[in-house]
């Protein structure tokens, strides 16, 4: 009894330490990885919707847009609305303005590579490299329990609860709070974003990050009192936050998915991990790209769904692009 009691002391003691030195990196950095956000006006939220011309035409007015694809190429040629009289002819020009396109975020170009996406991820911001410490932390506590309480299948069903839990929470977060009818600061903030040009870099501040993962630490210790339970929970929940956060970031960046079709010679010489694992993340990342887009640039009264799209078609935001074009174009442009 008294081995496991110390057993215990010793896992929460070493994932303290870890924790204290996390809050330590991030006093030392927060102040020069903080940006003040922008002073901007935002548009009304019942009109919060992409304005403007882009390519010679106004978006509402080009009835109809079917398809995220169409949306990305005009706004990849005017992403300043700064060359409304350019138009794109074949993917070849459409490709080398966007190479050429320079867009600055906090004076860094937004990347456009895998690899630049994953560099400035994981290596030149601060906050998700600290969130991937501490998950560690958890991780390896958790490891270090196993001697004296294997995991089990409840555990299992506990951790697989927390994720579920953050795929609904994300999704009223979005819809509910962010988008809400009444001001406060995360309205505020979440309007800032919808103001900027698509692609930007977009990763929550070190603060908001590890000051999230902490607070549903301690609140899911407070509801599941079995520390190895409570940190199963603490894990599963913190990596689905985490896949959000970086999926919200890539959706934002010039990065394409590559889909290669099944029909393509090509297909045939991939691996089978490339067929198996990479391919399919591919087409959910082209999914949730289209579907971000579709929220960012045509109506941000529908399709809230991130990690799990499908929530949209379960919670009806999901509506017919056609539709939703017809709707605003009458709206704006008074036609019937």
């Amino acid at each position: 009894m008294v081995a496991v009691t110390r057993s215990k002391m010793t896992s929460k003691t070493s994932l303290q330490q870890l924790l204290a030195a996390a809050a330590l990196c991030y006093s030392v950095n927060a102040f020069s990885a903080s940006r003040a956000a922008p002073t901007t006006h935002h548009r009304p939220p019942q009109t919060r919707l992409f304005q403007g011309t882009v390519s010679g035409r106004n978006i509402a007015a080009s009835f109809p847009i079917i398809s995220p694809e169409e949306l990305e190429a005009d706004m990849l040629i005017n992403i300043n609305n700064n060359s409304a009289s350019k138009t794109i002819s074949s993917p070849q020009e459409e490709h080398a303005t966007t190479t050429t396109t320079k867009e600055a975020t906090t004076e860094e170009l937004v990347p456009s590579t895998w690899s630049q996406a994953l560099h400035h991820f994981f290596l030149k911001d601060i906050g998700p490299p600290l969130v991937v410490l501490t998950i560690s932390g958890f991780i390896l506590t958790r490891c270090q329990l196993l001697s004296t309480t294997p995991f089990s299948i409840t555990e299992l069903a506990i951790l697989a609860s927390s994720i579920l839990i953050w795929w609904i929470q994300e999704y009223f977060f979005h819809r509910v709070l962010l988008h809400s009818s009444f001001n406060w600061i995360g309205k505020s903030i979440h309007g800032t974003h919808h103001d900027k040009e698509y692609f930007h870099i977009s990763i929550d501040p070190p603060a908001l990050l590890l000051g999230w993962l902490f607070a549903a630490h301690f609140i899911i210790k407070a509801m599941v009192p079995q520390y190895h339970l409570c940190l199963s929970a603490t894990i599963g929940y913190s990596l689905a936050g985490l896949v959000y956060e970086w999926s919200h970031y890539i959706v934002h960046t010039r990065v394409k998915p590559r889909i290669i079709p099944p029909t393509s010679p090509t297909y045939q010489q991939l691996s089978i991990l490339e067929r198996g694992i990479i391919q399919p993340i591919m087409k959910g990342y082209a999914k949730m790209r289209d579907n971000h887009i579709r929220h960012h640039l045509i109506d941000d009264r529908y399709w809230y769904a991130f990690s799990v799209t499908e929530m949209d078609d379960l919670f009806g935001t999901n509506p017919n692009v056609k539709d939703v074009n017809r709707e605003i174009r009458k709206s704006r442009d008074g036609f019937q």
